[in-house]
C-alpha cells in the first residue's frame, strides 16, 4: 500500500508537470489564444458596407438565429438572438404557405404591445415584404413581421414572421432605424475571406459612378445602357423610363448627381446599391435616398429596378425617444457654426466627442487643422440649409445632412456636409463628420 501510495504520488506529479510543460509550449498556447474568427470571414451578404445604416440584422433560417452587425466590424456578431422562423421551409411564395421569406427587406412601421394581439408580444417590426424583386418573380402575401411572443420560443413554430423573445425584440427595436436598417433573411448565411468580393465591389461602384455620370452628362443611351431590358418602376418600362428621362434631359440646361455613402448588399444574384442622392436642376432639386436593385444578365450586372425615398417622405426611427427635439439639434448646430465663424476654438472644439474622427484626423488633430485655418483667415461665413435630422438608436444619436456653403477671404465653396450626433447626457456631441463637394 505504501508504495502503490508513493507510485501514485509521482504519476500524479509527472502529469501535472507535463499538463504545464504544455500550456507553456508555443504551439499549445497559440491555439488557446486563436481567436474565433481568426480566418478573418464576414457575411457574403454585406458586400460593401461603410456608411449609412449603423447596424445590419442578418436572419440565419437554418440555424434559427438572428445576428446583427455593427458597422465597422463584420468578423463578429454586435448581437446574437434565438428566434423562430415559419413552420414550412423555403422561400415564402403565396399567402398562408407558413414560410418565411428570404431577401433584402427593410422595416417600415413599430407597433408598440396596446396594438397588437397577445400572439405578437410587446414588440412588432413590419417588413417591406413583397419588395420590388419579390413581386417581379410573382411572389405574393403579406404581414411579415418581426415580433415578440408570449410563449415558450420553439424552432419553426410562426406562420412565416421572424418572432423572438419579447425582451430581445424590444431591444433590436432600439437600435434599428425604419426604412434604412437592412434585414437579409437567408436559408443560411454565408460567411467568406474579408478579400473575396474586392473585384465585385469594384465592378458595382464603377457602374453607379458610370450611370450618375451619363444621367449627369444627359447621355441617355449610355444611360439606359445600364438598365435591364426587364426594367420597371411603378408604371414604367424599359421604353417608358428611356423617354421621361429623356424629357427631362431636354427640359433642363444642366443636370447635377451626387452620389455618396454607397453601400451594397447581396442575396441570391440580387445586389442592392443603396447611396444618399443629391439631384439638382435649374428648375427642381432633390435629397433623399436612392436603391438601385441589380442582376446579373449572363455576364454584365444590370438594373432591374428602383426606389427613392426624398427626405420629407422618410421615415425616421423604429422607437421615438421622448427627450430627442430637433429644434434642440438645430440650436446646437447653430451654436457650433457661430462659433466656427467667430473663430472661437474653444467653444467650436466643446461641440465635438472626444471619440470624434474625421478625414483621417482625432480631435487633437482637427482642433490643430481648424486653428491654422483660423490664423489663415481673418473672416469665415458659414451658411446652412436644406437641414435633415433622423434620429437614431432610440434617439441616442443623431444624423444631421445640409448643404454647407462656405467662405473664408478670397476662398469659397460648398457641399453636401454630414454629421453624426451623439447624446451626452443633456448635450449633442459631433461623433463623425464628412463633406463632399458640390460643384
Amino acid at each position: 500500500m505504501i508504495f502503490t501510495l508513493g507510485t501514485h504520488k509521482k504519476s500524479g506529479f509527472f502529469l501535472s508537470l507535463i499538463i504545464i510543460l504544455l500550456i507553456l509550449s508555443p504551439s499549445f498556447a497559440d491555439k488557446v489564444k486563436q481567436p474565433i474568427n481568426a480566418k478573418k470571414l464576414v457575411p457574403a451578404c454585406l458586400l460593401d458596407w461603410n456608411s449609412g445604416p449603423e447596424y445590419a440584422v442578418l436572419v440565419d433560417k437554418s440555424r434559427q438565429k438572428v445576428f446583427v452587425y455593427k458597422r465597422g466590424n463584420l468578423y463578429d456578431p454586435y448581437k446574437v438572438y434565438d428566434c423562430s422562423t415559419g413552420e414550412n421551409d423555403g422561400r415564402k411564395q403565396k399567402r398562408n404557405d407558413r414560410k418565411t421569406p428570404e431577401g433584402i427587406y427593410y422595416f417600415i412601421k413599430s407597433y408598440e404591445d396596446r396594438y397588437l394581439a397577445p400572439v405578437y408580444g410587446t414588440k412588432a417590426l413590419p417588413l417591406d415584404y413583397p419588395n420590388v424583386i419579390d413581386k417581379r418573380n410573382g411572389r405574393g402575401g403579406y404581414g411579415i413581421w418581426f415580433h415578440g411572443t408570449n410563449k415558450e420560443l420553439m424552432p419553426k413554430d410562426t406562420n412565416g414572421c421572424v418572432a423572438l423573445k419579447n425582451r430581445d425584440v424590444e431591444e433590436l427595436a432600439g437600435i434599428v432605424s425604419l426604412f434604412d436598417t437592412p434585414v437579409i433573411i437567408s436559408s443560411e448565411i454565408e460567411l467568406v475571406p474579408e478579400d473575396q468580393n474586392e473585384d465585385q465591389k469594384r465592378l458595382i461602384a464603377d457602374i453607379v459612378e458610370e450611370w450618375r455620370r451619363s444621367w449627369e452628362g444627359k447621355d441617355i443611351d449610355k444611360y439606359m445602357s445600364f438598365y435591364s431590358k426587364k426594367f420597371k418602376s411603378g408604371w414604367k418600362d424599359w421604353g417608358k423610363w428611356r423617354s421621361y428621362k429623356k424629357q427631362l434631359a431636354q427640359k433642363y440646361n444642366s443636370i447635377e448627381v451626387d452620389v455618396s455613402d454607397l453601400n451594397l448588399f447581396f442575396h441570391d444574384g440580387v445586389i442592392i446599391a443603396s447611396f444618399e442622392q443629391d439631384y439638382r436642376t435649374p428648375g427642381f432639386d432633390s435629397m433623399g435616398t436612392k436603391k438601385l436593385y441589380l442582376t446579373q444578365n449572363s455576364v454584365e450586372w444590370k438594373i432591374i429596378a428602383e426606389t427613392f425615398v426624398g427626405y420629407d417622405k422618410a421615415k425616421t426611427v423604429a422607437k421615438k425617444a421622448p427627450d430627442f427635439s430637433r429644434e434642440e439639434i438645430r440650436n446646437f448646430l447653430f451654436t457650433w457654426r457661430d462659433a466656427w465663424e467667430k473663430k472661437d476654438i474653444t467653444g467650436y472644439i466643446s461641440c465635438y466627442d472626444k471619440k470624434f474622427e474625421s478625414r483621417g484626423m482625432n480631435l487633437d488633430e482637427w482642433e490643430l487643422h481648424r486653428q491654422r485655418l483660423n490664423d489663415k483667415y481673418s473672416t469665415i461665413n458659414v451658411d446652412i440649409s436644406n437641414l435633415k435630422v433622423q434620429s437614431l438608436e432610440s434617439g441616442k444619436k443623431a444624423r444631421v445632412t445640409f448643404i454647407q456653403k462656405y467662405k473664408a477671404d478670397r476662398y469659397s465653396d460648398k457641399g453636401k456636409k454630414k454629421i453624426l450626433l451623439v447624446k451626452k447626457g443633456k448635450d449633442w456631441k459631433i461623433m463623425e463628420e464628412n463633406w463632399t463637394r458640390i460643384r
